[in-house]
């Protein structure tokens, strides 16, 4: 097995000129009326090559995706395929900024351990990713990782900004990307330097492990042994919460639900209106249901449960009957960026249960990750999150 980290990478880079109408969010971070807003707007956004209209059926929907790459590589979007390199991508989001170096990791790596996941994955949404990689043929939304602070990884990165990008850009959302193409005497040194370390997964499960299911299923591929990376130092990352809305209250009333969770050692507080619904701290939920907020502060907690975990474990579980596996369409995930007035809209407008989560911080993140330990799906989010379409690593 190599044991090489961080491997170049063979891309073509999306053309300076189509960049601000080409590249696009991850489409898991944006509510279906957003997608399908921006898909409607413009034929040459990327999401219609990593995602579908609700209207298109599963069989139809890899055959929409690969026409639409096949437009944009027509349409002059991309560049040949460049020499295996290594790259800068710097995120830049409301003054709050993120470096990354971007390359491939082996999935052997993965599989020894040296890539370490945080999250559990549903396996359905997992399935699906790995049908779409092996009919679409490309890795487009690079897999996030952290490494620890390391003065020598930031001393070259320093060397690279001062050098001119490939690319800079800006869409609407007010993200500010950047992108180098790395030399490659200071690739070698980095290439060096990531030569022994561990890294972990802080955006991406499902696509690391539909990569891994893909090369298993064919034969431990050489084809798919390889999975884009982004590298991002801890120190550089800022995490938000992932909230939950149930669409339904699993046959009670409101009254029955709100008795059963109190009976699951919880202190249920209705707030005023002139109270701030956010969770104060960790360990403490608000719940919005029939248009009231509610605090909801577990009388049991072990230090080492986490907010997701408790209010799986003893809430969506037991009393709504959620799968977090992911065979349960009933669990919906909001990213703490939608703001707590969606929440309240959504559940208004469409009924059920809704929750709201105080952010993980760092310390208990690696705790778990030092543990071996993984919390429930999506129970991280972390942002500015990389967006979709600069690379496209054909395999």
């Amino acid at each position: 097995m190599d044991k090489a980290l961080l491997k170049r990478v063979k891309a073509r880079i999306v053309q300076p000129e189509w960049a601000e109408r080409v590249v696009s969010p991850a489409y898991d971070v944006l509510r279906p009326f957003e997608r399908e807003k921006l898909m409607d707007q413009d034929p040459y956004v990327f999401l219609h090559v990593t995602s579908a209209k609700g209207t298109e059926s599963k069989e139809t929907r890899t055959d929409a995706n690969a026409a639409a790459l096949e437009r944009l590589y027509e349409a002059g979007a991309y560049s040949d395929i460049a020499e295996p390199s290594l790259y800068l991508y710097k995120l830049v989001l409301n003054g709050h900024e993120q470096i990354a170096v971007v390359g491939d990791v082996s999935l052997e790596i993965f599989e020894a351990g040296r890539i370490m996941p945080h999250e559990r994955t549903r396996q359905t949404r997992a399935d699906d990713l790995a049908n779409h990689l092996e009919k679409i043929g490309v890795h487009s939304s690079p897999v996030a990782l952290a490494y620890d602070d390391d003065e020598s990884v930031k001393s070259l990165i320093s060397e690279v900004l001062e050098t001119p990008p490939i690319l800079d850009f800006c869409r609407e959302d007010n993200l500010e990307q950047t992108i180098w193409q790395i030399p490659d005497e200071i690739s070698e040194k980095l290439i060096a330097l990531f030569q022994d370390k561990d890294t972990f997964i802080i955006d991406g499960h499902h696509r690391m492990s539909a990569s891994k299911e893909l090369w298993t299923r064919l034969g431990r591929s050489d084809q798919y042994s390889r999975v884009l990376a982004a590298f991002f130092a801890v120190g550089d990352l800022n995490m938000r919460a992932f909230h939950r809305r149930v669409v339904d209250l699993n046959g009670l009333t409101s009254e029955k639900l709100t008795s059963q969770i109190a009976e699951n050692d919880f202190v249920i507080r209705p707030l005023n209106s002139d109270e701030n619904p956010e969770p104060v701290a960790s360990g403490y939920f608000s719940m919005f249901l029939d248009g009231q907020w509610n605090t909801l502060e577990p009388l049991r907690v072990h230090p080492s449960e986490f907010d997701a975990a408790i209010l799986q474990n003893r809430i969506l579980g037991p009393i709504l009957n959620v799968d977090e596996g992911g065979s349960d369409e009933r669990l919906q995930y909001l990213p703490g960026t939608v703001g707590l007035s969606h929440l309240e809209s959504i559940t208004l407008t469409e009924g059920g249960v809704s929750f709201a989560l105080h952010p993980v911080n760092m310390k208990q993140l690696l705790s778990v990750i030092k543990n071996n330990k993984t919390l429930p799906p999506k129970s991280t989010y972390f942002e500015p999150k990389v967006r979709s379409g600069i690379f496209v690593v054909e395999r």
